[in-house]
């Protein structure tokens, strides 16, 4: 019999944003044609304000009881439920930790009352999967296990939260991360547990290599957003000194938006503003977004991926643009490192646009070289299919 798993991801794809939280879905499906009887429950949070609140009370108070659990919001396969939760704006951090944890337990009350109970509840982050996994766990006895892909600064949350988050990883059956470096982020916070590493899974059936087309210009790929851990200021201003060297034949496209919630306002205009503060809007292609597949297109196209980040926690892009053979420059910014080697690419230190307009000039002349092959072959060999499943396999025993 399939051993059943219960996913409570962080974040995930639905009808608004398909792209968010692309890697948990994939992952999902990954397990569940491959040994696993997986499920995905996720409950959407909105704020709302008293009136409207008091309403939705009344409502469900004199209106027939409904299935709690709808699938009609969230990117399916594997089966993937969502059901809403309500918050007060006047609530306080611990009261909406209340709501949350009622909320999941009677969806998680009500998939059991279906036929389905899992054997092991499996978050994805500790915010706020983790905690969420640790309260059903600890109420229906059922063990639960975390891994960690955000970035992990304690500081950034309050007293109660960060309580809440060393409970939920000390509680937990086990820890994994996602790279040495988030091993290592989890551990300096004097938190007891012993993370495994497990790499992110990159499908290399769906992502191919191709050839590259030769009529294309020196074409620089980065997929990325508005914020300032990503560093763009570093990624443009590398632009800027190597489009002094080489002017006429190169081209830059910048993959990413604002937008975390909706698509529909997807944008490029922060980019848009850097490109022109450093005289290379007209070398630019800015794109919002792409679909899964059309990254892979698009990657295949790049002569080089370049990653400024001051901190990634794995760098699912990175890996992405190495399956498809393209060499990277990356800063030394964690998760990243695992994967890069003089063998695949270039690591510099954080900010030092100089550093990286040296190497793609290298790069364009030939002095640096780097076997599309290989650069493939040793990202499936990381973080591939089998490898992947091998580390899963492991975690969920």
């Amino acid at each position: 019999m399939k051993k059943k798993i219960l996913i409570i991801p962080s974040w995930y794809p639905n009808v608004k944003n398909d792209i968010v939280g692309s890697f948990f879905q994939e992952q999902a499906a990954f397990l569940s044609n491959n040994g696993y009887d997986i499920k995905v429950l996720y409950g959407n949070v909105t704020g709302i304000g008293y009136i409207n609140y008091f309403k939705q009370r009344v409502k469900n108070i004199f209106s027939s009881k409904e299935p709690m659990l709808q699938t009609n919001y969230l990117v399916q396969k594997p089966e993937a439920f969502s059901f809403s939760i309500l918050k007060l704006y006047k609530w306080n951090e611990e009261r909406i930790h209340e709501e949350i944890c009622l909320q999941y337990t009677s969806a998680f009350t009500e998939l059991i009352e279906d036929g389905w109970k899992p054997d092991i509840i499996h978050a994805q982050c500790t915010v706020d999967g983790g905690i969420i996994a640790s309260h059903l766990g600890n109420v229906f006895k059922i063990p639960y296990l975390i891994i960690e892909h955000q970035v992990f600064l304690l500081h950034r949350y309050s007293k109660f939260k960060q309580q809440l988050m060393i409970n939920s990883l000390q509680g937990a059956n086990k820890v994994g991360a996602v790279s040495n470096h988030q091993k290592r982020c989890i551990l300096m916070n004097s938190i007891n547990c012993d993370p495994y590493v497990i790499w992110n899974f990159i499908d290399e059936n769906k992502i191919q290599m191709k050839p590259a087309k030769s009529d294309l210009k020196f074409r620089i790929i980065t997929i990325s957003y508005p914020s300032f851990i990503k560093d763009m200021d570093t990624f443009f201003k590398s632009i800027e000194r190597f489009s002094k060297v080489y002017n006429a034949d190169i081209e830059i496209v910048v993959i990413g938006n604002d937008s975390f919630d909706d698509l529909n306002n997807a944008n490029t205009i922060v980019f848009e503003n850097l490109a022109k503060k450093y005289n290379v809007y007209a070398k630019c292609i800015l794109i919002p977004y792409l679909s899964r597949n059309e990254i892979s297109e698009v990657l295949n196209t790049a002569n080089v991926f370049i990653s400024t980040s001051i901190a990634e926690t794995f760098g699912v892009a990175v890996r992405e643009a190495m399956l498809c053979g393209v060499p990277v420059i990356v800063t030394k910014s964690g998760g990243v490192e695992d994967g890069v080697s003089d063998k695949t690419g270039v690591k510099v230190d954080i900010g030092d646009y100089q550093a990286i307009s040296d190497a793609l000039v290298k790069i364009k002349n030939n002095e640096l070289k780097f076997d599309s092959a290989y650069i493939r072959d040793f990202t499936i060999s990381q973080c591939g299919r089998n490898s992947f499943l091998k580390k899963m396999n492991d975690f969920y025993a």
